[in-house]
């Protein structure tokens, strides 16, 4: 950063952190940007480098940092805005989805064609506040699909899906999900194909992991 000055060591330390690192280039970029807003004068300093969690750890710091002040029914509406921004793989990594603003605003039942700090946009719905405290830090970016020209939304950075547990977790769950409604449809298929034969409906065991489930 022009003007700045890094503490003696921290360079080796950053260089470090990022060796052998797939995808290193955005989580460095965002863990600089983190540490040159938290410097202390002019000098970049060890001690600000792990309050932010280094370079791996910037990410999912802040986006964890922005989920703990959150009351519970926006913490739930947290959860389910990123899962719609991430596709889930089958035998791949996840991957990020840009989604268009009008179908995260459904999740809540708002209404509204301005996107996220637009003129026009509903700013004080709680999808919208959510839209604007994570873009706000950097967490996810707002553009137009070259078609519709609607307002979309997209995670900044594919590590995130990796850096925030949080998110992880809320990944692992809905792919525990995902695997059980194709398991029920399925032995909904072959109940349907032994023309509902009885014998086929679902019992003991398998029932109650999906009444658990339910």
């Amino acid at each position: 950063a022009v003007g700045c000055h890094f503490e003696p060591g921290l360079v080796s330390t950053i260089v470090a952190d990022i060796q052998d690192q797939p995808g290193s280039l955005p989580l460095l970029q965002y863990a600089l940007t983190e540490l040159f807003e938290r410097r202390n004068g002019n000098r970049l300093t060890k001690a600000t480098y792990a309050e932010i969690g280094g370079v791996l750890g910037a990410l999912g710091r802040r986006a964890e940092e922005i989920y703990a002040q959150l009351d519970e029914p926006d913490r739930q509406l947290a959860r389910q805005l990123f899962l719609r921004l991430v596709t889930l793989g089958e035998g791949v990594e996840d991957t990020r989805r840009r989604v268009l603003q009008s179908e995260l605003l459904a999740l809540a039942g708002e209404q509204g064609s301005g996107g996220a700090g637009e003129q026009g946009g509903d700013l004080q719905s709680p999808i919208s506040n959510l839209l604007d405290l994570y873009g706000r830090f950097r967490l996810l970016t707002f553009d137009h699909d070259p078609a519709s020209r609607e307002p979309t939304v997209e995670v900044a950075h594919e590590a995130l899906l990796r850096e925030w547990p949080r998110l992880r977790d809320w990944l692992a769950e809905s792919r525990h999900d995902v695997g059980m409604q194709r398991l029920l449809a399925h032995g909904a298929q072959e109940w349907e194909q032994a023309q509902q034969d009885a014998s086929y409906l679902l019992r003991g065991s398998r029932l109650v992991q999906f009444e658990d489930w339910v």
